[in-house]
Order: structure tokens, then sequence, then C-alpha cells
């Protein structure tokens, strides 16, 4: 048995899929979008385009995953995208790219139906995928996210407290989907019969609702660590002041308004912030605000890793992440990282070592640690030295060896127990945790260098 793996976009680079095809496991992606790059056509094509263009080809597939194995939503993705691209209102934007998810799963259901292939769905094409296919087929959701119910919780918390962000809070897709395809969102969650995510916070998130802990394998991420590298040599030099850091989206989810919060809390040029990314909430929030902070609200590659390179310290003060994977790369920069508790960073970071855990949503705790930084610069530098010799423990190859392995050893369980399933397509397996995957389901997080603890 094979696996059809499903999602939009050139989700974490394809790395899911080129594992299954390492392994020999991938029956085939359904994708809106691939550069069909293996193609002398197309490297024709990618000949005659602008720099600019050819990087935003290249940036649709991996080099690595034959395009024979992709099979694209084309008509449905390219609506969708140029929806995003044109600047479409968002209604138009959210109904496109529902509508473009639709496709994809119910394409990939109905190839595992037809391909007697089992279905490796990440969120929002699961319920689509899930409902196309037999009630026998192997279900594995990827949980690219945390539970939506818990997101809508935290972000429904945050509109309260913060009600001038809510132009962009009220536009995360846990608030902002129709009320039928939020509950398709939580019915994907139940459909599954096996879940992997990328952090232990999406898997606590599961776990509250009810999702079985004995099916849940928890594999960070990886990072590539030619793109980032750390410089040879950072000093510590008190005299100038301390270089934060923020990489992400420009809105409340990522705490940014914390951040701020934070830094008029600290001595008046003890600290400089660079922010880079994509802005979505009004730039007003930063003119309250009485710390020096530099904006770049679109940068290149080259121009982010000189970003990370430059900076001391790096913060992500996030509301909720399924991982954040600008952590790695900051950590990949030899920086140490201040982050919360509801992102990756219980799972890459012990407090005192590589950076600082701390609770979301207190400008106060937050700027206690950036304060410790500032006036300890030596021990800054040896924590970003530490950040970076665990940053080589998550590369890609150990991530896509981890998905393979537990893909496998699922495919092995339902081949052993075909008619192992309840009336509802569950396996019965996953109600009650065979040794087997008991064993796994530990085995997927003791691999993974953990904290101790999080600061407060």
């Amino acid at each position: 048995m094979k696996v059809v793996v499903a999602h939009s976009g050139p989700r974490d680079g394809y790395q899911v899929a080129l594992a299954l095809s390492e392994a020999d496991l991938l029956d085939g992606l359904i994708t809106d979008l691939y550069w069909p790059h293996d193609h002398p056509g197309a490297q024709l094509l990618e000949g005659m385009a602008s720099e600019r263009g050819a990087a935003a080809l290249r940036f649709r597939n991996n080099p690595e995953l034959a395009s024979q194995h992709v099979t694209c939503c084309a008509f449905s993705g390219l609506s969708a995208l140029l929806m995003r691209k044109l600047g479409a209102p968002f209604w138009c934007k959210r109904k496109a790219i529902r509508w473009s998810d639709a496709q994809i799963g119910r394409r990939a259901g109905r190839r595992a139906a037809r391909r007697r292939a089992a279905l490796l769905s990440y969120s929002y094409y699961g319920y689509h995928a899930f409902s196309a296919a037999p009630v026998n087929t192997p279900k594995i959701l990827f949980q690219l996210h945390p539970h939506p119910l818990s997101v809508r919780a935290i972000l429904s918390r945050e509109l309260a407290v913060n009600p001038e962000c809510s132009a962009s809070v009220l536009q995360e897709w846990e608030l902002a989907l129709p009320e039928r395809d939020f509950n398709n969102l939580m019915e994907e969650t139940r459909m599954a019969q096996h879940w992997i995510v990328a952090s232990s916070f999406s898997r606590n998130t599961l776990v509250e609702h009810e999702v079985p802990p004995e099916g849940i394998h928890v594999v960070p991420y990886g990072i590539d660590l030619t793109r980032f590298v750390a410089p040879c040599q950072r000093r510590a030099d008190s005299s100038r002041p301390l270089k934060l850091l923020f990489v992400g989206t420009i809105n409340q989810r990522k705490g940014i308004g914390y951040l701020l919060d934070a830094m008029d809390l600290l001595e008046p040029g003890s600290v400089e912030l660079v922010v880079c990314g994509r802005v979505v909430d009004d730039l007003t929030i930063f003119r309250r605000h009485r710390a020096k902070v530099q904006i770049k609200s679109s940068v290149s590659e080259a121009e982010l890793s000189q970003a990370y390179r430059n900076a001391d310290l790096f913060v992500l003060p996030s509301l909720a992440e399924g991982f954040g994977h600008v952590l790695l790369e900051a950590m990949a920069s030899g920086l140490p990282v201040i982050s919360t508790t509801r992102t990756a960073a219980h799972d890459l970071i012990e407090p005192g070592v590589e950076g600082y855990v701390i609770e979301p949503g207190k400008a106060d705790v937050l700027s206690q640690c950036i304060r410790w930084c500032v006036e300890h610069r030596g021990q800054l530098v040896e924590m970003g030295r530490a950040a970076r010799r665990k940053a080589e423990l998550f590369t890609w190859p150990r991530f896509r060896w981890r998905i393979a392995s537990i893909v496998r050893e699922i495919l092995e369980e339902a081949e052993s127990k075909p008619n192992a399933r309840n009336d509802c397509g569950v396996s019965t397996a996953k109600r009650v945790g065979s040794p087997l995957r008991r064993q796994h389901a530990r085995g997927a997080e003791d691999q993974v260098p953990r904290a101790s603890g999080v600061a407060h």
C-alpha cells in the first residue's frame, strides 16, 4: 500500500511527499500548482524568465521530487493565487482559497479510493479528502496548526483584550471561516485515525479535545543549515544597543503588540528592533511606542539571512503557532531565542541555554528577559552558539526519516488488521493503542531534544 498526500502550495518545501517518495511509499501528491522543473520545456521557460520570475517558479517545486508524482488542481489553484495577488476583498480571497482546498481534498480522496492507497492530508483538505475515500482507507492528518477550537479560544480572548487589533485577528481562519467550514476543520480531526504534528503544543491541544494521545506523533521540522549560517564570531559589545529581530507576519497573532509594550518598559536606547515581514495590522500600532523600530515589509532571502546575522537576539512572542519555523532559522543563524509556550519553543529550547520560553501575552515578563540579555552580553553570545548546535540536530533528512518511519508503521498495521474497524471507520487500534503504537508514540517525542522547563 502507498500513500496519497494532499496540500496546497510549497508546504514545508514538499518534504513530506519527498520523504514518502524516497521510501517508495508515495502514490502521488495532489496540490494546486507545481512547477515541472524536470521537463525540458519547463527548463527552457525558466531560463528565459527574469531572475525574480525564475525564483517564483522554483518556489513551487522541489528538485528532488519528480513532477511525475504530482497532480495539480491548476484552475482552482490559479484562481486562489490570483485572488491573493490582485488584492481582492478578503471574503473573495477566502472563498477562492476554500474552493481550491476542497478541490485538492476531493481529488486526493478519489485517487486514494481508485488506487487503494492510504491518505495523508494536511489540515484544511482533510475533510473533503477523507469524505471522498472509502471508510477503511488509512487516514493520516498532518495537523498544521493547533486544534481549531483552541486557536479560536485564544484569538477570541485576544480580541477582547486588544480590540484595536481586530482588523488582523478577525482575518485569522479560526475566526473568519463560515461556521460550516470551521465545523469541517474540527470534523477532519475526528475523521483521522492517526495524527502528525510539528510541536508538543499542537499535540497538547489535540489531546485536550479528545484525540487519543497514543495516535499522535510529534515530528519537528528541519532547517537548511547551508542557507542559515552563524557568523564566525559575535562579540559581546555592551557599548551599543542590543539588536532585536522579529521575523513573521506583522500582526497581533504573532504578539507584535506585546513586543512593543515590552520595549517601552526597557531603558531608553538600550535596544533596537528590526521587524521583517508582511504587514497585516495597521502600522499605527508602532507610532504609539517610543522604542526604535525599523520595519522591513519585504525582504529577499539574502536580506533575511543578513538580518539574522546582524541581530543579537531573536524574539517571537506568538500567541498560537503550530511550530514557528523562524525559530529554527534564528537558531541556525546563531541567535538565542525568546519565544512562548504556544510555539515549538518548548521542543527546541532549554531555558537559560539556547534562550527563554515564556507565557504569551505578558509584556512585563518579556521585558525582564530582554533586560537580562542587555545586561549579560557575554552569556548571550554563548547562548547563540548553543542555539546553533541545537539547530544542527533538526535537519530535513531527519524530518523525512521520521515521517517515512511513522507512515510505514501505520501502513503495516493497517495491512495486518484490514478488518479492525469500528462502525465509524476508525481503527480500533487507535482507541486502544497497541504496544507497538504506544512505543512508537513515545519514540516520536523521545528522539526530540526537549527543554527542561519554562522560564517565568
